[in-house]
């Protein structure tokens, strides 16, 4: 692998699986990190069989997992923890995701790996934590959402409960797993000396709803139901107009801004209007008369008039509709590759730019097991210890 990003000659062995922790090294491999995927014999990380598919390859394995190789491996087999003690001597990071104690019971827990590698950094993910009355429930998406309130305050005011769709629970843990390992990778540097890490969705999710947290905390009532509403800010939030409805954020130094927008000068020193603490704690009726104004005119016609007015706006696409955005080719969002199964693929790129140490998609997502001897012969097995492993099934290509 060809990599010349900041984590260039950094070696990860990802037990990963799902999205959460296949995120996160997902995101070390952007950096030019060498990411050794490992997944169970004969049918993989299980996102694999998820759909849609194309041609047998699942678009939500796709999300978590390029710039990875892949090695195929059956851990019940004899010999296959001695094989991964092999590997962990050429590696600098161990990620798994597992329930607690999965590792442990395998031979493969931090201890057993410390002993292999003294500075290896062993980074863990669960869904829960790794203590307490939900240590060893099963922990998905929607039961984090669920738990720390999101369904609560985005779902439909007295209407069923909706989750946040995109995966925010599983990216966010990701992303956190990849910082700490970043952290470690540097204090490794500095002093040689590995470390544990460990995290959780649950913990993730309490971070990412930081401005819900600090309401309850300095004694504020949380509002539920918010749909697009900011809880604190107004205006802030989507409205009707004639044929549709808009998207318009204003902070309180472009209040002016908005009323000269709508034709409503007057409210700008109006004693209650101009004051954002009485437009958010009377956002009912706030919103009702924003939208006797922008039902008068089309969505297209409000974005040109907001745009003239440098009030923040938009339509709310269809997630298919931004790709035809201006905005959308000018990030280079995507990068087309071979796959050896899908065929030719559009790959998310990294979402950042590095100047002296570019990160871009190298590889797609592996098939599985489709690097399995490129990685055993760079680790130093030779070709009677890999067709011994063949044979015994211990391994399999892809």
């Amino acid at each position: 692998m060809d990599a010349k990003g900041p984590l260039a000659g950094v070696k990860v062995l990802d037990f990963t699986h799902v999205l959460a922790g296949s995120y996160g090294t997902m995101l070390l491999g952007d950096m030019g990190a060498d990411i050794i995927k490992v997944e169970r014999k004969g049918i993989g990380d299980a996102l694999r069989k998820t759909p849609p598919l194309k041609n047998g390859e699942s678009a939500y394995f796709f999300c978590s997992n390029r710039n990875k190789r892949g090695l195929s491996l059956d851990l019940k087999k004899e010999g296959a923890v001695e094989l991964v003690r092999r590997l962990v001597k050429n590696c600098d990071v161990f990620a798994e995701n597992f329930r607690p104690g999965v590792m442990e019971r395998l031979g493969l827990g931090y201890a057993d790996i410390k002993k292999v590698k003294p500075d290896i950094i062993y980074a863990s993910l669960t869904a829960f934590g790794e203590k307490g009355h939900y240590r060893d429930k099963p922990g998905f998406e929607l039961i984090i959402q669920s738990l720390v309130g999101l369904v609560s305050v985005t779902s439909e005011p007295d209407g069923r409960p909706a989750k946040v769709q995109p995966q925010v629970v599983d990216i966010c843990g990701g992303m956190f797993i990849a910082i700490a390992i970043l952290g470690a990778l540097y204090h490794r540097k500095q002093t040689g000396q590995g470390q544990r890490i460990t995290t959780s969705l649950m913990e993730g999710l309490f971070a990412l709803m930081t401005n819900f947290v600090y309401m309850h905390l300095m004694g504020s009532k949380i509002p539920h139901g918010l749909r697009t509403r900011n809880p604190m800010m107004f205006p802030s939030q989507s409205f009707k107009t004639q044929d549709a409805h808009i998207s318009t954020v204003v902070v309180p130094a472009h209040w002016e801004r908005f009323c000269n927008a709508l034709g409503k000068p007057e409210w700008i020193n109006h004693p209650d209007y101009s004051n954002v603490v009485y437009r958010v704690q009377n956002y009912d009726a706030m919103e009702a008369l924003v939208e006797q104004v922008t039902t008068n005119k089309s969505t297209a016609d409000w974005l040109e008039i907001f745009e003239q007015h440098q009030v923040a706006a938009a339509p709310i696409n269809k997630v298919e509709e931004f790709f035809e955005d201006p905005q959308f080719s000018v990030l280079n969002l995507l990068t087309p590759l071979d796959h050896s199964k899908a065929g030719k693929v559009q790959i998310q790129t990294p979402p950042w730019q590095m100047s002296e140490t570019p990160c871009d998609v190298k590889l797609p997502p592996p098939a599985l097991g489709e690097h399995s001897i490129q990685i055993l012969r760079e680790n130093g097995f030779d070709n009677a210890e890999i067709e011994t492993l063949l044979k015994e099934g211990l391994i399999e290509t892809g």
